[in-house]
């Protein structure tokens, strides 16, 4: 399968920020709307900002599964496999929250999904970070074919 690249920078790192950002924000949309201060507008911002998040993570996906099929190496795409896998139950967990919502609104069940989302936000952060940091997937290579050194 093709790398995609913009500029000869992958893509899924681009695309990643913004469901990495928008989901956890819009549980912390939920848990201050309840906390009780202007809760029809915080949970609106909470119910959007889900909905831009699962959009961008649509992209992120996409472009994760590509990045995926080119890793070669068993271990290393092993850990891959946990961070879709991961990346899956954390979209599940915060797909499932938005529908259980009312005008909006959280209610607990809703709430307690959409922090185990952001939980597993961070670790499916964790488990990127490895990829790149560790294993030097999608890293640039010189003309002597070391990893990270362009």
């Amino acid at each position: 399968m093709p790398r995609l690249s913009v500029l000869n920078h992958p893509v899924h790192p681009i695309l990643q920020a913004i469901p990495a950002s928008l989901l956890p924000a819009s549980t912390t949309f939920d848990v201050l709307a309840r906390l009780g201060r202007d809760d029809e507008g915080l949970s609106k911002a909470a119910h959007y900002t889900s909905i831009f998040g699962l959009v961008g993570a649509a992209g992120a996906a996409a472009t994760g599964i590509l990045d995926y099929y080119e890793i070669k190496n068993r271990p290393v795409r092993r850990v891959a496999l946990y961070h879709g896998l991961t990346n899956v139950a954390l979209i599940g967990s915060y797909v499932l929250s938005l529908r259980r919502r009312q005008d909006h609104k959280a209610d607990g069940p809703a709430l307690a999904l959409s922090a185990l989302g952001a939980v597993l936000t961070g670790l499916s952060g964790y488990l990127g970070g490895e990829l790149v940091y560790e294993h030097g997937v999608r890293v640039g290579e010189d003309d002597d074919g070391i990893p990270g050194a362009s």
